[in-house]
């Protein structure tokens, strides 16, 4: 999708997400347009400081905030975006906390939005390790730039984050775009396969529909000289991976027991009492085994 967007041509600074340096607008400071298109930031960093300095990096390539801004040498304000160089300067901007990051940002998108008439998407791979204090920079951003995110759970801390976006659940992919996914990127890298047909269906399988799970393995493998089926039936991950809850059954079964033993006790059977003694002793024995492969999963 960002790929999609990022090839419009009314895009004032077009992203490619695979590649490190896109392409950088040709324009300087005050010559923007009126109604200029959509400004697309791509944010990959999973740490809130990395994501506020990619964000930062963006905007000063499309020559949306002042270098100064950033305390930088006023003498780059004059420079055209494309002639700032962001590995000589990255080291100073990383040296500024995510309140003065923000501080910088947030009135460079409010103008933009506000004269140019145009908001600035962002998009965020992951915000589930988002904490309650970085939630409030980014409920900032979020009144001036049109925010996409992504998170594979809802923390309670950040709840004021997610009653500000519109929830969309994403279903885990088919086995057929799973099996295309895992193709081209055989073909794209490469890679050498003593049997693809088993190695496509395992990845599949082990990825259970899940994006992430199939790029974590297919990048491990392409490591790889060649991937004989030995190493291809050692694949696994956690993704596709299902588990059964037995902690109902358990809480009920050792209530149950417990009771049992109980009421033998007011009832005065013996054989009941004993019944419910060896039940206890298989109940604990069963526990011990369950909790360490429990342990072994983990």
């Amino acid at each position: 999708m960002i790929r999609n967007i990022a090839r419009r041509r009314s895009d004032q600074y077009q992203l490619d997400p695979l590649v490190e340096e896109a392409p950088l607008p040709d324009f300087e400071y005050g010559e923007r347009r009126k109604t200029q298109g959509l400004i697309l930031v791509y944010v990959a960093e999973h740490q809130a400081k990395g994501q506020f300095l990619t964000i930062a990096k963006r905007l000063l390539e499309t020559g949306l905030i002042k270098p100064s801004a950033l305390d930088l040498t006023k003498s780059l304000d004059q420079k055209p975006p494309q002639e700032i160089e962001w590995v000589k300067v990255r080291r100073s901007v990383n040296r500024l906390s995510i309140r003065d990051l923000a501080g910088a940002i947030i009135p460079a998108i409010h103008y933009h939005k506000k004269n140019e008439g145009a908001q600035i998407l962002i998009a965020v791979d992951d915000m589930t390790r988002l904490t309650p204090t970085q939630q409030a920079f980014w409920l900032a951003v979020f009144d001036h730039a049109q925010v996409l995110t992504c998170a594979s759970e809802k923390k309670a801390g950040v709840a004021k984050l997610w009653w500000r976006m519109k929830e969309i659940e994403v279903p885990a992919l088919s086995a057929e775009a799973s099996a295309e996914i895992v193709r081209t990127y055989i073909t794209r890298t490469g890679m050498l396969i003593e049997s693809p047909e088993l190695f496509i269906s395992h990845v599949v399988k082990q990825a259970g529909g899940n994006p992430q799970a199939i790029y974590d393995m297919v990048d491990d493998t392409a490591k790889e000289r060649v991937v004989n089926k030995r190493q291809i039936r050692e694949m696994r991950h956690q993704a596709g991976i299902r588990h059964l809850d037995f902690t109902p059954a358990m809480i009920v079964g050792g209530a149950f027991i417990i009771g049992s033993r109980y009421l033998a006790i007011g009832l005065g059977d013996t054989a009941l009492y004993i019944m419910a003694g060896m039940a206890a002793a298989v109940f604990l024995s069963l526990r011990f085994f369950l909790f360490r492969g429990a342990g072994r999963a983990n």
